[in-house]
């Protein structure tokens, strides 16, 4: 039961430290908490029994990371809305411009 919360643990801190730095940092969040509950579990099984903490340390620590680097995307990344009114615009002036290209393309209908 230890090697499979160990290997939970890893894969989960491993996957949230991944999806902290790409772009799809909201996904992160399901990661950190399975890794995070294995992590607890952990150190609960550990205090029964007498074993080596590393594995436990360095799940918290790659917990830890991800976990500041998606809060800090989270609070500093802005997204930008742009103009409507100058969209609108771009989108009218595509419309007459592939007008005028239809309009100027010669189709034979003899085949």
């Amino acid at each position: 039961m230890k090697k499979i919360l160990i290997i939970l643990g890893f894969i989960g801190a491993i996957l949230a430290v991944i999806f902290s730095v790409t772009p799809l940092y909201n996904i992160a969040l399901m990661p950190l908490i399975v890794a995070f509950v294995c992590g607890i579990a952990l150190v609960f099984m550990t205090k029964t029994a007498a074993s080596k903490p590393k594995a436990i340390q360095y799940i918290f620590l790659l917990v830890i990371i991800a976990l500041s680097i998606t809060i800090y995307k989270a609070v500093f990344n802005t997204s930008e809305i742009g103009d409507i009114e100058q969209l609108e615009q771009r989108d009218e002036q595509n419309l007459e411009d592939s007008k005028e290209l239809l309009e100027d393309i010669e189709i034979d209908e003899n085949f």
